[in-house]
């Protein structure tokens, strides 16, 4: 009988033995993760930024302009100065109005340029696979800031004036590096204009291609083992 029961036992202690050392090799206590160095990272960046404004009331708004940025380190930036200018293109709204309602808006702005400086916090770096064929770095954004806007007022009577109008703007973009001195941002911006007569409230949608840079070379991490190789190579040869 005492036999039987040893049996029984080493048998099921031989089954369930490797069940649970699987489930130790799976314990959710210890996650595998790889954290990497922002490879990529360059102090300044000059950019050729152009998109689309689709929710002006009268236009077709196509921006078009230079940027400059200037990255504090690989968490935080400064956009210090982003200018576009507006072109324009008149949407059939208006003309509607006249031809079949006999109504002429009494006013209606158009967007001429804007300046804007913004602050940007940059946590989230990654890479995306392209189809299976190759790997592009990326860093994802938030970013806040200000400026001015310049619009000219249009009357159905008399001469037409110009307004600046301070402007906010809140937004989130992606930069994906092309290289290790060109990338290319597709960000989307909520503009916020606080004109004279009402706030308006736009929605840009755009490509900022940049050309990124440092003034003075970066100084490189030294490895010890190198500089240790190196002093005994050099003692080695003067002894020689």
């Amino acid at each position: 009988m005492k036999k039987r029961v040893t049996i029984f036992a080493l048998i099921l202690m031989a089954v369930f033995n490797p069940i649970w050392g699987i489930c130790e090799d799976n314990d959710p206590k210890d996650p595998v993760s790889a954290i990497q160095k922002r490879i990529f990272h360059k102090s300044h960046e000059l950019g050729l930024p152009f998109g689309y404004i689709p929710d002006d009331d009268f236009y077709e708004v196509l921006p078009v302009g230079v940027s400059y940025t200037y990255n504090f380190n690989e968490n935080w930036a400064w956009e210090v100065a982003r200018g576009l200018y507006f072109v324009n293109q008149e949407k059939d709204l208006k003309g509607k109005l006249e031809i079949e309602f006999g109504v002429t808006p009494s006013e209606f702005s158009e967007p001429k340029y804007m300046i804007h400086s913004s602050i940007m916090m940059k946590p989230f770096y990654g890479k995306e696979s392209i189809w299976n064929k190759g790997i592009v770095n990326k860093e994802s954004y938030f970013l806040i800031g200000g400026g001015v806007v310049n619009y000219e007022r249009q009357f159905s009577y008399g001469e037409p004036s110009t307004e600046n109008a301070l402007s906010i703007n809140l937004g989130y973009g992606s930069r994906y590096f092309i290289t290790e001195t060109l990338c290319l941002n597709i960000e989307i911006r909520d503009m916020i204009t606080f004109k004279e007569e009402e706030t308006v409230n736009n929605i840009f949608i755009g490509c900022t291609v940049g050309f990124r840079f440092n003034l003075s070379p970066r100084e490189t991490e030294k490895d010890q083992t190198v500089d240790m190789m190196k002093t005994y190579l050099k003692k080695n040869d003067e002894n020689e």
